[in-house]
């Protein structure tokens, strides 16, 4: 029993994201069968533009406590989604429905695999000036291992493989997964490398502070008592 890494697709590429259009689209392809969508919207100003979300029709639920707001010099913000059960599965178009303002918008989507319906858990944000590093987040060991992601939207000009003054690099523990450079800001998006449970690192490293809003968090499995009996019955446990 584990969530697992599946797939990964962003809104845009390039160096242009979402701007004065009621919604936005695109198309996600899972490998397996996704137990797990998590979706993060980021947009450029100090506000809560993405009204909604749905994942082949599906709507996803605003995770609580997942929206990171940075209300300094260079305004931003970064919010998480989750859709946990009854997941269609195949390629699936994903709908983001937003305020229609001139504020620029970019989004990515990770699914993952399970043998159980799934939940965001262990949810940590930062906003304002500060630094973008690695942050422990905890799943509250659940019996399973769960995987834990990053968003970061970012006043830093540049993202890099590796910290150097003036950019963004994931962390030592951290899989680099989805990007977008708008020249004087960048949003990048991270994935914890090796599944565990626990209190357990995930996110950045960068050499210089500057104003940033981060949203953490890990997905686990939701092991009913009836989950936990069929899994101790094939130990052979009782």
């Amino acid at each position: 029993m584990a969530v697992a890494h599946d797939a990964v697709s962003e809104s845009h590429g390039g160096t242009t994201g979402s701007a004065s259009e009621a919604s936005f689209t695109w198309d996600h392809t899972p490998v397996g069968t996704p137990r797990s969508v998590l979706v993060f919207t980021c947009e450029n100003a100090n506000a809560d533009s993405a009204t909604a979300v749905t994942y082949g029709g599906v709507s996803l639920t605003a995770v609580p406590g997942g929206l990171a707001q940075d209300s300094a010099g260079e305004p931003r913000n970064t919010k998480a989604w989750h859709l946990g059960s009854s997941i269609p599965a195949g390629v699936q178009a994903i709908v983001v429905t937003r305020t229609n303002n001139a504020n620029v918008m970019y989004a990515g989507c990770f699914t993952a695999t399970a043998d159980f319906d799934t939940e965001p858990t262990g949810v940590v944000t930062a906003g304002s000036d500060g630094s973008c590093i690695e942050t422990n987040i905890d799943d509250g060991s659940p019996g399973s291992n769960s995987l834990r992601y990053a968003s970061c939207n970012s006043a830093l000009n540049t993202v890099s493989a590796s910290p150097a003054a003036n950019t963004l690099a994931q962390g030592a523990n951290s899989t680099f997964s989805l990007s977008i450079d708008f020249g004087t800001s960048v949003i990048l998006m991270v994935r914890e490398t090796t599944a565990g449970q626990g209190s357990r690192p995930v996110g950045y490293d960068a050499a210089t502070s500057d104003d940033r809003a981060i949203c953490l968090l890990a997905i686990r499995e939701i092991i009913t008592a009836a989950g936990r009996y069929n899994y101790s019955t094939l130990l052979g446990v009782r």
